[in-house]
């Protein structure tokens, strides 16, 4: 499911069949639980299986697996095996999902309610599609790792492997950058803006927000260039006026 670039820049949730209306926050809805909070919520639902074993104190058993069984393995078993865990990615859900999460031990799957009673539910089978419509709906892009699974060449299978090795190796060696950080978006967007401030820009849901950054930075660009091609011109004795606007 690829939603329209509007429904990602709509305040309104998309709706998902079968399940419920996912929501981009609102700037103010991340500052009533944190930060912290927040981002642990997006750590939750970008965690693989090799992060959840470390997070549980069982780092060694990762190595311990074949591709095979690794291949095999599902991240939402792990986050239904038990109440506890299960408690906590239903609380990540609760933050993205208009409606009212449940989770249901007896069939280890997340139900959808309101005041008609169920409405959807979230499976092993839809939660990866779920996950994916909220990290859209929060500018976030999740890296996928390959189903090693399904490489029948052997040569072709060696070559994966080391792509994906190599790819984990260099994401644990990067280092976050604080100029990218929420709190500093929000006020560069804030300070920049013709129109918003830091008393309104609450009201911005963090897909908004980060549109917002987007945009002004592409805009600094465009008038950057724009003053030098007025005032000497350029080789090519062309510029593109309406690069401001596009996609």
């Amino acid at each position: 499911m690829k939603p329209d670039y509007l429904d990602l820049l709509s305040p309104e949730p998309i709706r998902m069949e079968n399940v419920g209306g996912i929501l981009s926050p609102k700037l103010r809805d991340i500052a009533s639980i944190g930060y912290g909070t927040y981002h642990f919520y997006l750590e939750l639902l970008l965690m693989d299986l090799e992060k959840y074993l470390s997070m549980i104190g069982h780092a060694e058993d990762y190595g311990r697996l074949s591709d095979e069984e690794k291949s095999e393995l599902d991240m939402f078993d792990f986050w239904t095996a038990n109440e506890q865990s299960a408690d906590l990615l239903k609380k990540v859900l609760n933050f993205f999902i208009k409606e009212e999460v449940v989770y249901s031990g007896q069939d280890r799957c997340f139900l959808i309610q309101n005041g008609n009673g169920n409405i959807g539910v979230i499976t092993r089978d839809s939660y990866p599609q779920v996950r994916d419509i909220i990290c859209q709906r929060v500018c976030i892009r999740p890296g996928q790792e390959e189903d090693l699974s399904k490489v029948k060449n052997k040569k072709a299978l060696e070559i994966a492997k080391k792509l994906q090795k190599g790819r984990s190796q260099k994401k644990k060696q990067e280092k976050a950058d604080k100029n990218m950080e929420l709190g500093n978006i929000i006020s560069a967007v804030a300070n920049r803006s013709p129109s918003l401030n830091i008393l309104n820009i609450w009201d911005l849901t963090v897909y908004q927000l980060w549109d917002c950054f987007s945009r002004i930075s592409n805009n600094n660009i465009y008038d950057i260039q724009a003053r030098a091609v007025a005032a000497w011109g350029n080789k090519d004795n062309h510029f593109d006026a309406a690069a401001w606007f596009r996609a």
